[in-house]
């Protein structure tokens, strides 16, 4: 069930808004292109840089190399930092711009990343690049070292001190006769002390040789110019999809259609009877199953509406034509009046049957099929927006062709719903008209008129292309 659903909502958007979406795609890759032809590639600089020497740093996988990536990147994009860059390699160029032209990527598991600097100028890509570079080594080694070469330069500095004192304290301790004691005490004192200090400053030293050092492993090169239009014109196009799209489901929520003609039936719940410009065969087998459908309810007239709105009197002419016979095709208004003329001016038979007889045209012979209810006389097939008349298909028509009767059939009226006369009350089998989208509006109206009118529900004639009613001159 969810699967139709995504099918038919997909349906929805695409059939009734394909058009849309292709200008959303279309032109957002067009203009990118256009764009972009101009423009030179920007040129990429690429270095580098052990992070730490530390193996420790790569033993939690791919969350050390991000904390690695993550200290680098915040290194070298800092406002310090790229000031002190930019003022000494004399480079024209903003913190904020070359901050956004920074990259830095890991390269698998180790604590060796890529810096990578972008500018239009390949010289000055290298440039800020390779200084970029040296300061970031710097400024890692200072972070990771800073505080213990200063806690042993501290430890140095008490050293040289107590080494001073040392001396003095020892020649008073071992003075003769008299040793001072107080001073052996004190020279006890500072050698326990620089013991201590001594023993404290091997620490700090194993701590720095475990700490690492920062490094540059390679140097600035140029990485190859790559054209970014394709990528560029993809993802615009993309984007421009996606747009469209939110475009077409707001206007679908706005004004719901129904995709496809057999949805449409099955909305109806009637039968889709066929198609109505997909060939003079397809054509035919339409009309034979609508008399089938008429035969079915008992009704000898059929309407064929539209979904909503009146119909062309082209197809609906046609359908007539096709539930009439494959034997008969349609006559143009001047043909059939030029027949009418030629039969008046005959004289009439005397045995015929009379004028005033339901069913039976001018000059005699039975009518092919009646303008409408209450026995009123005409020569059309249908009477919507001009009058068409029934003839054989054999050649061109003559006047005495058109007027000659036809094999006895049991004829099944179509006409359109503006030609049919409410107060008749005739019962009149429904014909739906549909075009490959319809309106859920259009839909209602179908579903009111059958309602309101008691009329059968025969099905649905389905048209590939959207039906519009042109009004004919």
């Amino acid at each position: 069930m969810i699967i139709v659903e995504i099918d038919e909502v997909a349906a929805r958007v695409v059939r009734s808004y394909w058009a849309l979406l292709l200008v959303m795609t279309v032109l957002p890759v067009t203009l990118v292109a256009l764009l972009m032809s101009g423009q030179e590639p920007a040129s990429v600089a690429k270095s580098r840089l052990q992070a730490s020497s530390k193996a420790t740093d790569a033993a939690p996988g791919d969350a050390g190399v991000s904390i690695v990536v993550s200290q680098v990147k915040a290194f070298a994009t800092g406002e310090t930092l790229l000031t002190r860059v930019l003022r000494e390699q004399r480079v024209d160029r903003t913190t904020v711009k070359t901050a956004k032209a920074i990259e830095v990527t890991g390269l698998g598991t180790s604590t060796v990343v890529e810096l990578s600097v972008k500018d239009a100028d390949p010289v000055v890509a290298r440039k800020l690049t390779d200084a970029i570079g040296a300061a970031v080594v710097r400024e890692i080694n200072a972070s990771n070292q800073g505080s213990i070469k200063q806690q042993m330069d501290e430890i140095d500095k008490r050293v040289r001190e107590l080494e001073r004192k040392l001396g003095p304290l020892s020649r008073r301790a071992g003075a003769q006769p008299n040793p001072d004691i107080g001073a052996a005490n004190e020279r006890e004192r500072v050698q326990a002390e620089l013991a201590d200090l001594r023993s404290n400053r091997s620490d700090l030293q194993t701590q720095l040789t475990s700490a690492g050092t920062a490094s540059v492993v390679q140097p600035a090169v140029l990485a190859p110019k790559s054209d970014p239009t394709v990528m560029m014109s993809a993802i615009a196009g993309l984007v421009g999809l996606i747009g469209g799209i939110l475009i077409a489901v707001v206007m679908e929520m706005v004004r719901p259609t129904i995709p496809g003609q057999r949805r449409v039936a099955r909305r109806l719940g009637a039968p889709l009877l066929g198609w109505a410009d997909q060939g003079p065969a397809r054509l035919a087998d339409t009309g034979r199953r609508v008399r089938l459908a008429a035969r079915k309810e008992g009704v000898g007239r059929v309407t064929v509406v539209g979904a909503p709105g009146p119909l062309p009197a082209s197809l609906v002419s046609s359908v007539a034509s096709a539930v009439y016979g494959d034997e008969t095709k349609l006559v143009s208004a001047k043909a059939a009046q030029a027949a009418k003329a030629a039969q008046a001016a005959k004289p009439r038979p005397e045995s015929g049957a009379p004028d005033d007889e339901p069913g039976a045209p001018e000059g005699g012979g039975p009518s092919l099929n009646s303008g409408g209810s209450g026995g009123k006389k005409s020569t059309s097939v249908v009477r919507s927006g001009g009058t068409a008349v029934m003839a054989k298909k054999s050649g061109e028509v003559s006047p005495s062709e058109i007027t000659q009767p036809v094999p006895f059939r049991q004829l099944c009226h179509v006409h359109a719903f503006e030609d049919i006369d409410p107060g008749a009350g005739d019962l009149v089998g429904v014909v739906v008209a549909v075009g490959p989208v319809t309106t859920v509006a259009g839909l209602e109206t179908v579903r009111d008129l059958i309602a309101a009118s008691g009329w059968p529900l025969l099905g649905v004639i389905a048209t590939s292309r959207k039906i519009t009613n042109r009004k004919q001159g």
